[in-house]
């Protein structure tokens, strides 16, 4: 028997130096007793740190084995579990063997040999299994207690990454949570099968392929005292583990803390965002204000020079001695000066010295005039327009000839961004206090560098001669010029959308 007993302890000494968790160790260990006592099944309860576990396994007819987990608050709840356990086997005294494991006066495993009355070495059996039950439950123990630490370090090394990434100041926000979210599977305790995902306002951010699951955990976001998003790590639907609980109470806590962090991160960020978007703004308004100046000496110089030019070459054109290439030549010089006469009025514009008119006008109607002036244009060009006019609209209060302006130029902006045809949509609307217009189109679209510049004066993805760079910086002066505001989306390929705001006047009284 002491042979028999030794065997036992050393096969358990080897399973636990190979790498092995306290689970895997205790399937092995069911599987010893089959081997060495012919046992078909057998149940192991035990009470592991702040967890309770049932391990029950069985070898005929075919091999099953069922783990179940529950949380432990003191010794009494785990002598109530193993009551329930005992009755859902239908415990025995006479049929079946009973063990316990005991420390500190404490019951802290038991070990039951189910239907072992008929077995002819019962008496040795019960022996040799009071010899290894210790050294059982504490390799047990320590194996648990080194999957505890395992998964403690893999939270640490996670909170510890984003505090990292936190640091980074040139990260923005979307790439922040884009790394952040690659971090979360690997620190939770089946991270091959863990996935993740993170929304923040409109924003997803994923690790792994996203599936909806009910066999999650998650935290919410909350910026500014606003809920703003959520975090989630969940396993598929079709998971199968082991373990009846497939998130730690420790894992619940690990959501908690990286929601915590997250939330005085993306505060941090998002007025980082703010105060960087406001310098930019500033830098833009004092850059804007010295090109206006320069701009209006510009087009004060060259207006004089101009119009003696134009006016030279229109009253030569009507001497009619002249040969066909004087003529052709006088035409050249009319139609360049005819084209920097309004390069001329558009740096004017800019520059606000041409004298605007503001009067109580109709938003609809300046769309039907501009549409009227360019709809042969859109019609050469393959181009369908669609108007969406909201009914009862109010007037504003604005310069017609510059609204008109605007319009033309954001059409004009959409026709050249559509060299294979396309569509242009103009759509007005209204609320309690402001009047809409978009501007959609589905051409080329811009990336996220040209987006970033297009208002600035002089700044065309044009060829040369097709383009002055002007229009978009005079749409966008006579926008705010008029206490209004514009925003642009747009991405390659997909189209742009121009979204203007102009304060409401009055209803229109039509």
């Amino acid at each position: 028997m002491i042979i028999q007993i030794h065997s036992i302890l050393q096969s358990m000494i080897e399973f636990s130096k190979q790498k092995t968790n306290h689970l895997e160790f205790i399937k092995r260990v069911h599987s010893l007793l089959y081997e060495k006592f012919n046992l078909p099944d057998s149940l192991f309860i035990l009470s592991l740190g702040d967890h309770f576990l049932k391990s029950y396994w069985q070898k005929l007819p075919e091999e099953y084995w069922d783990i179940r987990t529950n949380e432990l608050d003191d010794s009494d709840r785990f002598l109530r579990l193993v009551g329930i356990v005992e009755r859902e086997i239908g415990f025995s005294k006479q049929k079946d063997l009973r063990l316990e494991i005991i420390e500190s006066n404490e019951i802290i495993g038991i070990i039951i040999v189910p239907n072992c009355s008929s077995l002819p070495n019962r008496k040795e059996t019960k022996e040799i299994l009071n010899g290894t039950k210790d050294l059982f439950y504490l390799i047990c123990k320590s194996l648990y207690r080194q999957f505890q630490l395992n998964e403690r370090v893999k939270e640490l090394s996670c909170l510890h990454k984003i505090s990292k990434l936190a640091e980074n100041k040139e990260l923005s926000i979307h790439d922040f949570l884009t790394e952040v979210v690659k971090l979360l599977p690997p620190a939770w305790q089946h991270p091959e099968q863990a996935q993740a995902r993170i929304t923040y306002n409109s924003d997803s951010f994923v690790a792994q392929d996203f599936e909806e699951s009910d066999l999650s955990i998650k935290a919410e976001i909350v910026v500014d005292n606003r809920k703003t998003g959520l975090i989630e790590v969940s396993y598929p639907p079709d998971f199968r583990h082991l373990d009846s609980l497939p998130f730690l109470k420790e894992e619940e806590h690990l959501m908690e803390t990286i929601a915590q962090e997250l939330n005085i991160v993306l505060d941090k960020k998002k007025a980082e965002e703010e105060s960087r978007k406001l310098g930019m703004q500033l830098l833009h308004a004092d850059r804007l204000a010295t090109l206006g100046q320069l701009s209006a000496g510009i087009a004060h110089e060259i207006n004089e020079p101009l119009a003696g030019i134009l006016g030279l070459a229109q009253l030569m054109e009507k001497n009619e001695s002249l040969d066909i290439e004087a003529k052709n030549d006088l035409e050249n010089i009319v139609s360049a000066s005819l084209h920097a006469r309004e390069v001329v009025k558009k740096l004017m514009l800019f520059a606000r010295q041409m004298p605007s008119s503001q009067t109580r006008i109709n938003l609809n109607d300046a769309v039907k005039n501009a549409i009227f002036f360019l709809e042969s244009r859109c019609r050469k060009n393959m181009i369908k327009v669609k108007i969406d006019l909201a009914k009862d609209i109010p007037d504003i209060i604005a310069d017609s000839s510059q609204i008109h302006q605007v319009l033309i130029n954001l059409v004009v902006n959409a026709l050249q961004a559509m060299p294979d045809g396309g569509e242009i949509i103009l759509k007005t609307g209204f609320d309690a206090e402001n009047v809409f217009l978009e501007c959609s189109d589905t051409g080329i679209g811009m990336n996220k560098e040209v987006l970033s510049q297009i208002f600035n004066p002089f700044f065309t993805t044009k060829k040369v001669n097709e383009g002055t760079g002007l229009g978009l910086s005079v749409v966008h002066g006579i926008i705010y010029s008029h206490n209004g505001s514009i925003k642009v989306k747009s991405k390659p390929n997909e189209g742009s959308k121009f979204m203007i705001t102009f304060p409401g006047a009055l209803k229109s009284s039509d």
